[in-house]
C-alpha cells in the first residue's frame, strides 16, 4: 500500500471548520484513507471526522501532516497538496523560533541518491559524514573533526544509539564543542547499525558543549521523547526534502 505525506503549517487561525469540511468533501473521491496528524500534539484523526480534526488544527501555525494511505495515494497527494497550498502555509513561509540558537545543516543532507557508491555506507562512514557536516556548522574546527568522530564512535561501543523505527541518534557532550548542533544523514537504503532494534535509514547526530545550557538539555531531551512516538518517527523516515526534515526536527525541539 502506498503512503504519502503532506507537511504544512496552519495559518494564523489554524484550519477553520469550513476548510476542514471542504477537505472532508474532497477525500471520498479517492480510495485512500486520509488522516490529519498534528506533529506538536503527536495525535491524529481521520479526515472524515471534522470535529476531531478541528481539535488538532485549531492552533495558529501548528505543524501538521496529511497522511494518505491507499492504492491511489499518489493521485490524492497531488489534489490535496493543491488544497493545502490554498489554506495552509508552506514550510518555507513560516520559520518557528527556538528557545536557543541551534543550526541545522539541512541544506546539505546526504540522501544517498546522487552518488550510488554511498548507497551501502556503513556506521563508521556515516559518523564521519556527520562529523564533517558539524565542522561546516562551526560547532567544531576541522582539526577537531577526527576527535569528534572518535568520540561519537566510542559512544557507540557502549550501546548502539538506535532509537527504533529506523533512526539512530549518535550523540556526545565534550569540551571541544563550541555550540549545540545537529546533523542528519539520510540513507536511500537502510544500513546495519549493529543493534538488535534493526537497521536504520536516518542518522541524527546531536552534539553539546560541556557544560551545556539547561535550555539545550531540555530541548534535546524533548527531541528524544519525540523519537519514541511511532507517528513522528514515520514522518521523519518518510521525509525526503531538507525543509520538511528541518520543520519536523525544530518542532520536536521546541
Amino acid at each position: 500500500m502506498l503512503e504519502r505525506r503532506i507537511t504544512f503549517y496552519c495559518g494564523e487561525a489554524g484550519l477553520p471548520a469550513y476548510q476542514l469540511n471542504q477537505l472532508k468533501k474532497l477525500t471520498p473521491y479517492f480510495q485512500s484513507k486520509v488522516e490529519l496528524f498534528n506533529v506538536s500534539q503527536l495525535t491524529r484523526a481521520p479526515v472524515s471526522q471534522p470535529l476531531k480534526m478541528l481539535a488538532l488544527a485549531n492552533k495558529p501555525h501548528a505543524l501538521c501532516q496529511l497522511i494518505i494511505n491507499g492504492s491511489d495515494a499518489e493521485l490524492a497527494n497531488l489534489v490535496l497538496t493543491d488544497f493545502i497550498a490554498q489554506y495552509g502555509l508552506s514550510l518555507s513561509q513560516f520559520s518557528p523560533s527556538l528557545p536557543f540558537k541551534i543550526s541545522l545543516p539541512l541544506t546539505s543532507i546526504y540522501s544517498g541518491k546522487s552518488n550510488q557508491s554511498y548507497s551501502c555506507i556503513n556506521k563508521a562512514e556515516t559518523i564521519a559524514q556527520l562529523s564533517q557536516m558539524l565542522v561546516a556548522q562551526q560547532a567544531i574546527t576541522s582539526e577537531q573533526q577526527p576527535a569528534l568522530q572518535q568520540a561519537l564512535l566510542a559512544r557507540e561501543t557502549i550501546s548502539a544509539t538506535v532509537m527504533g523505527h529506523g533512526i539512530a541518534l549518535p550523540h556526545v557532550m565534550h569540551e571541544m564543542i563550541t555550540k549545540p548542533a545537529m546533523a542528519i544523514v539520510c540513507h536511500h537504503q537502510a544500513i546495519d547499525w549493529g543493534s538488535s532494534r534493526g537497521n536504520i535509514s536516518r542518522a541524527i547526530a546531536m552534539i553539546l558543549p560541556k557544560p551545556p545550557l539547561k535550555a539545550v538539555i531540555m530541548a534535546f531531551a524533548q527531541f528524544s521523547k519525540y523519537l519514541l512516538n511511532d507517528d513522528f518517527c514515520a514522518a521523519l523516515t518518510s521525509a525526503q526534502q531538507p525543509q520538511e526534515l528541518k520543520a519536523l526536527v525544530i518542532e520536536a525541539l521546541r
